[in-house]
């Protein structure tokens, strides 16, 4: 196992995550513990030298999440290197990442970091600062040239003295400058990830794949993301040695991000064939992998990509929170969509803010949080349906008659009578009438035959849309005590009347 280079990856995605994601305590921690293990296998000396960043004799390749921050904020602080003993804790560790993440003091030349760190009382870690402008180097390389009889002799090194002899180039001063090892390509990666068992080698796999994983989820490159975290979240699950899995749980837990399981979600519609591999992404990286599915929702152009959005969701069975934050969203289609799913996934702890949500200015959300609220069944739920009925706002009467349709029982159809027995508004009327027509139970089949009858009495007279809206009604519940009544109204007096008792039974006999 190449341990310094293992040591600067972690170190490096420490720093990373301290200057890029700072509020993201859990993967800085995942990334402290990963690298005080490594530390404790051996002293690691961090040198910074012509952009390139060098763990004891090796380069360390820039493809690396946060080499290149390591490589600034060195230079920012005015050092040269890092030296680290294998005593080291995790709170050394921790503080020099914090250090050298944190603003520096301008030209102070490494002075202001070695304050910080002798206050750390970071033990087990030194600094090496840079040279000021103008300061002697510690050594003088010069090719041999003719020496000048009558000046003093000084000291010369040529090439030859210095470079490294009998290890092959791979150690002493230009040992630091070998080029950084080439990872492969994705697929080799993949086909050595399913068959090493050596535990380095498969640390340096995964490092190598998810450096390819997270520049591809920047890129929206969702195939080759969905087929390497693919590989990986099928080699966890097969994985029975611990170190293996806990391996392969940290590569997960390190790509479990938007960019990149947005790359994954994206497939699901492009690659159908591929679903069964795809879901087993995502529900290994579980509430995480539902907000990638929910964003997807959001900002889908077809509908027929949000159906596959939202069926994935179902399955998955999570994302609850992130849906009921978004019913706050002010657009009015991602409050909508989070209510719709919401109401299919029968999450009672929706319950509340999907009542609220039946104030909202847009009829759309409404409508469906209205739905939403039916399909939770709970009591609380069905009463805010019931106290919808006597809205101040007409749409809304109508909107929550539509949703009682849902429940059919007789209690459903007392509550509609009495609200369209107290109703006023005509609109509003007829909506009550169709609604108890799709209800179809006896008592509002009876109510729906008495709308239909013409008043008696010889000043009285129902306006014609109440009655037709009740034979409309009829036509919907579709019991025979219903077409009896339509039949009967093939004779009545007015014209209006027996051509709407014709087209209804017309409408029965068709359906």
């Amino acid at each position: 196992m190449d341990q310094p280079v293992t040591f600067a990856r972690h170190f490096a995605r420490l720093v990373w995550l301290l200057v890029h994601e700072a509020a993201n305590v859990d993967e800085q921690k995942a990334a402290l513990r990963a690298l005080a293990m490594v530390a404790r296998e051996g002293s690691v000396t961090l040198a910074a030298n012509d952009e390139q960043l060098g763990a004891n004799d090796t380069a360390v390749s820039t493809a690396f999440a946060g080499v290149t921050d390591v490589l600034s904020r060195l230079d920012a602080h005015g050092l040269r290197a890092i030296e680290v003993d294998a005593a080291v804790g995790p709170a050394e560790l921790l503080g020099v990442a914090r250090l050298l993440a944190g603003p520096n003091a301008a030209n102070d030349f490494g002075a202001g970091a070695e304050a910080q760190r002798a206050a750390l009382g970071a033990e087990h870690v030194s600094f090496r600062v840079k040279a000021p402008p103008g300061a002697l180097p510690d050594l003088e390389l010069v090719d041999e040239v003719p020496e000048d009889a009558g000046a003093p002799r000084r000291a010369r090194l040529s090439a030859s003295d210095v470079a490294p002899r009998g290890d092959g180039g791979t150690g002493g001063l230009f040992g630091q400058f070998k080029p950084a090892r080439e990872p492969g390509s994705p697929q080799e990666l993949l086909a050595e990830l399913a068959a090493t068992t050596d535990d380095a080698r498969l640390d340096h796999i995964l490092d190598d794949l998810t450096a390819i994983v997270e520049r591809g989820g920047k890129e929206a490159k969702g195939s080759l993301v969905s087929e390497i975290l693919g590989g990986i979240v099928r080699r966890e699950s097969a994985a029975v040695d611990a170190g293996e899995k806990r391996l392969l749980a940290m590569a997960v837990r390190r790509l479990a991000k938007g960019p990149v399981l947005q790359a994954v979600a994206t497939q699901l519609p492009r690659a159908p064939e591929r679903r069964a591999e795809l879901m087993a992404i995502l529900v290994r990286t579980g509430e995480d992998g539902a907000d990638a599915l929910i964003e997807q929702v959001a900002s889908a152009s077809q509908q027929s990509d949000r159906r596959v959005y939202f069926d994935a969701l179902l399955e998955l069975q999570a994302g609850v929170p992130t849906l009921i934050h978004m019913l706050g969203d002010s657009r009015w289609f991602v409050a909508r969509n989070a209510a719709d799913l919401l109401g299919e996934m029968q999450a009672r702890e929706a319950e509340q803010p999907l009542t609220w949500l039946l104030q909202h200015a847009d009829d759309r959300v409404r409508r469906a949080g209205t739905g939403a609220l039916m399909r939770l069944g709970t009591p609380r739920a069905l009463q805010a349906i019931h106290d919808a009925l006597k809205d101040g706002a007409p749409q809304m009467r109508i909107q929550a008659a539509a949703a009682l349709t849902a429940r059919q029982d007789v209690r459903t159809a007392a509550t509609l009578v009495r609200a369209l027995e107290a109703e006023k508004d005509e609109e509003v009327q007829v909506a009550f009438l169709l609604a108890l027509g799709r209800l179809g139970t006896t008592d509002a089949v009876q109510r729906l035959l008495e709308a239909a009858q013409p008043e008696r009495g010889l000043f009285k007279k129902k306006p014609l849309p109440y009655r037709i809206a009740a034979i409309q009604g009829l036509a919907e519940s579709r019991t025979a005590e219903a077409l009896d009544g339509l039949n009967g109204l093939l004779k009545d007096k007015e014209q209006e009347i027996r051509d709407a008792a014709q087209f209804a039974l017309a409408k029965v006999a068709r359906g």
